[in-house]
């Protein structure tokens, strides 16, 4: 803001918003059925969702977060572990 302006001015942010997915797209991303997502979210389980008054939405960045967290058997976890590598 210059140093003339009003200022209860608010200034324009330029900022992309990624899409949000639905459950159904959720459930096919990560190859479960969407009676297995509804069960993770009652549980508290799962991938972090938004809620948007009925609508119960995902992040994308949320659920390429989840999906990373939940790798198993890489040489990259054996490492962070502290163990020895993997044979080949």
């Amino acid at each position: 803001m210059s140093s003339n302006s009003n200022p209860n001015e608010r200034e324009t942010v330029n900022v992309q918003i990624e899409r949000l997915l639905d459950e159904r797209e959720y459930a096919a991303i990560t190859g479960r059925s969407i009676a297995s997502v509804r069960r993770d979210r009652l549980l508290g389980q799962g991938c972090p969702f938004v809620k948007l008054n009925f609508l119960v939405k995902y992040r994308p960045s949320d659920v390429r977060a989840y999906i990373a967290s939940n790798v198993r058997g890489t040489q990259a976890e054996a490492r962070k572990s502290g163990g020895a590598e993997p044979r080949q």
